[in-house]
């Protein structure tokens, strides 16, 4: 019976670290840590701050009408973000990090093309509204993410199964 109890309390305290949207700045931690190991531009640089732009958000405000200049904006309460693209200053190499830490946190990436959301040919469009579309499909019916999508988003974050940061 204790265990139970005990099982039942850790459930309860370790539900709300799944589940969650993905803000900015976490997003931006993940593209990094895709983007690094394959951009000398960005190991020479060190600030990724400086190196990494927001280049796309796809949200529930702009998946219907295409709408690409969503970047120069926060996103709001009510907003739901369903992933970023982040690219390095040079226009050499992308990704593209989910919104919502119930998916796999990398979608897709280059460490060679660009990514430009004025020029999105028509079948990357629909490949992207597909991934939004089951991006909120997830968050509608609360989706519990998996075991490995749970271990690549500690790997990207550098997180243990607690959710706190690894000490190096």
């Amino acid at each position: 019976m204790k265990r139970i109890v005990l099982f039942l309390a850790a459930a309860i305290f370790a539900s709300p670290l799944w589940g969650e949207p993905i803000g900015e700045n976490v997003a931006h931690r993940v593209a990094y840590q895709v983007l690094l190991p394959a951009s000398a531009s960005l190991r020479s640089a060190g600030d990724s701050q400086k190196t990494l732009q927001l280049l796309y958000t796809s949200s529930n405000r702009n998946i219907d009408d295409g709408n690409g200049n969503a970047t120069l904006r926060s996103a709001s309460a009510d907003e739901t973000v369903y992933f970023y693209v982040f690219g390095g200053e040079d226009n050499k190499g992308f990704v593209i990090v989910a919104g919502d830490d119930r998916v796999t946190p990398v979608i897709g990436y280059s460490d060679t093309n660009g990514f430009s959301a004025d020029d999105m040919p028509a079948n990357l469009k629909w490949w992207l509204g597909e991934y939004a579309r089951q991006i909120q499909f997830a968050i509608d019916n609360d989706i519990t993410p998996t075991q490995e999508t749970k271990q690549q988003w500690q790997q990207y974050l550098g997180t243990n199964s607690n959710g706190k940061e690894e000490q190096k």
